[in-house]
């Protein structure tokens, strides 16, 4: 439930701090005091658009917070983990402020959240019916959800069985996406598994071999350079040019001067030796030299051959890797990716037999739900007809609308079976029932909510309720049914309730008056907490106005009294 709500700096409030109780709390004071504004604020920090107008004149910021009771339920928890807040202290607070510039900060428990996620922590915490609608009952992905709450543990253990099927066709359907995805789009994959690997076959590719090709294609671009320089050397040393012989034949005769005088100085030896070495090394190269010319190809064809080759390399770089070692590697994978799928073809064989089982299991079981449901929507809306005609709409009609959940034309399922529910409602004869939403704003909407949560009272487990002004437009006796019942549903649920009448008012079990006074002209809203002879002078205001008689204290003393004893019936 809601514990504490602490209010800075919004609209007309300046600091306001309010304890709200368990039961039934009442919000009353003049028109116009600011009732509303603290309504306001609990759906800001629920995460309601609001602009930056509603921080007070003269302050840079405003700020809410909200101190609710966990409520220890298991959807709660499950969000908590998800967005990585913490609910182990039993509390969740929820604090929103914004700056004059519009700026918006939200956290949770003093993590940073964003607006969404307060809206969606605020769905389990409380529902709020009036004028800026935070309600849980108009948000129809909820009316399957509340209809199985009504249903009791024959349907929980019926979506049981349901959710479990529906997970087991869920994993079926998975592996065999895994497998290959579906026929077609297996025979795809297995069609471009056997073009790739054959194409990659084809090629013969080999290690190191564009390297070389790039080689061999320098060296047949330039064959008649090579040819030019390597004969000129061939001729330089062995053929001789035109006014100079051959270094070979000089050499020569360098040995045959040397070798002379040997006999005159033997340390000679070493010079001799080495010019002869010298020789026959020269004459070794002279030798490949002339092999290499005479090996050298001017064969057009040959580049074209060898452009082709790299061409083909290059296209299966494109599409396969940057190296030949990167496409032989995706060739491998490919070829044991293709096995897998081949082999795998019994065990697909296997799940789609499988997978039609658990559909037609996962189908009769929905049926059986769905059967149920519709016993169940049978008494929830006798339910609250019942509770709409006690609180004075005689004529309102309320009816739970099914549909299959299909696409394509197929049913649709969901571990909730394939059920899409809706609840409508009709307030007058001869008009068609239409969703809730659609239904009259004001009070008429709250006193369709509160009939509604009167009928769900032992099996909704939002903990908190909040009605504004749930009182427009009604009096007599639809007003002291209003406040029969709002004692009733008290005693399950935190009520909080802003109301000009005195009937509702006399049911309270905290009861808070609003005021607004102008002070050094700023105008400033409080709120007092109403002591018992407090409360009978209030109620006696709103009896009889301004003026306040012994008779009217009598009636008011009368009211509570009367309230009293209809709570304890």
């Amino acid at each position: 439930m809601l514990l504490e709500l602490i209010i800075n700096d919004f609209a007309l409030i300046d600091n306001l701090k309010l304890e709200f109780c368990q039961g039934l709390n009442i919000l009353t004071g003049e028109t116009g005091a600011g009732k509303s504004i603290i309504i306001d604020s609990v759906n800001f920090v629920l995460g309601e658009r609001s602009s930056k107008d509603i921080v007070r004149y003269g302050a840079e910021k405003t700020y809410v917070e909200a101190v609710f009771e966990n409520p220890g339920n298991t959807e709660l928890s499950n969000m908590a983990k998800e967005y990585g807040f913490d609910l182990d202290d039993g509390l969740i607070i929820l604090s929103r402020e914004m700056t004059i510039l519009g700026r918006s900060i939200c956290r949770i428990n003093g993590r940073a959240a964003t607006s969404s996620i307060l809206k969606e922590v605020g769905n389990y915490l409380i529902d709020i019916h009036g004028q800026h609608e935070h309600q849980s009952l108009l948000n129809e992905d909820r009316h399957r959800e509340l209809l199985d709450m009504f249903g009791g543990n024959n349907l929980k253990e019926l979506k049981k069985d349901v959710y479990i099927l529906y997970h087991k066709v869920s994993d079926i359907k998975k592996e065999l996406r895994s497998l290959a995805g579906d026929g077609r789009e297996r025979e795809r994959k297995l069609d471009l598994l056997n073009f790739q690997i054959n194409e990659i076959n084809e090629a013969k590719l080999k290690i190191g071999e564009e390297d070389e090709l790039l080689k061999q294609k320098k060296i047949v671009s330039n064959s008649e350079k090579l040819f030019l320089a390597l004969s000129n050397s061939y001729n330089i040393l062995y053929g001789g040019l035109e006014d100079s012989p051959p270094v070979s034949d000089r050499l020569g005769l360098v040995i045959s001067e040397i070798e002379s005088v040997l006999n005159i100085d033997d340390s000679l030896k070493d010079i001799y030796k080495g010019i002869e070495d010298s020789y026959y090394s020269i004459e070794a190269i002279i030798s490949d030299i002339r092999e290499y010319r005479d090996n050298i190809e001017f064969d057009p064809e040959l580049i074209n051959t060898i452009e082709l080759r790299l061409d083909l390399i290059n296209n299966l770089k494109r599409k396969y890797g940057s190296s030949i070692e990167d496409i032989i590697e995706f060739k491998k994978r490919a070829e044991k990716e293709l096995e897998y799928i081949t082999s795998s073809q019994d065990r697909i064989n296997e799940l789609e037999i499988e997978l039609q089982k658990q559909t037609e299991m996962l189908y009769t079981k929905s049926l059986e739900l769905s059967k149920l449901r519709k016993v169940t929507a049978e008494g929830l809306e006798k339910s609250i007809v019942y509770e709409l005609k006690f609180l004075g709409m005689e004529k309102a009609i309320f009816k739970i609308d099914f549909n299959t959940s299909k696409i394509n034309g197929q049913i649709s399922y969901s571990e909730n079976g394939f059920d899409v529910i809706r609840f409508l409602i009709s307030m007058n004869p001869g008009e068609a029932v239409k969703p809730l939403s659609k239904v009259a704003s004001g009070g008429e909407t709250s006193r369709i909510m509160l009939a509604i949560k009167t009928a769900f009272a032992d099996t909704d487990n939002i903990p908190s309720l909040i009605f504004d002004e749930i009182d427009t437009g009604i009096s007599g006796k639809a007003a002291q049914a209003v406040a029969e019942k709002l004692g009733q549903i008290s005693s399950s649920h935190q009520v909080i309730c802003v109301t000009h009448l005195p009937q509702i008012a006399s049911m309270a079990d905290t009861h808070f008056y609003i005021s607004k006074s102008v002070f050094e002209d700023r105008t400033k809203t409080s709120v007092e907490k109403l002591s018992q002879k407090d409360r009978i002078s209030e109620i006696a205001r709103m009896l009889g106005g301004a003026k306040i008689t012994e008779l009217t204290l009598k009636h008011s003393e009368e009211m509570i009294n009367m309230a009293k004893a209809i709570k304890k019936r």
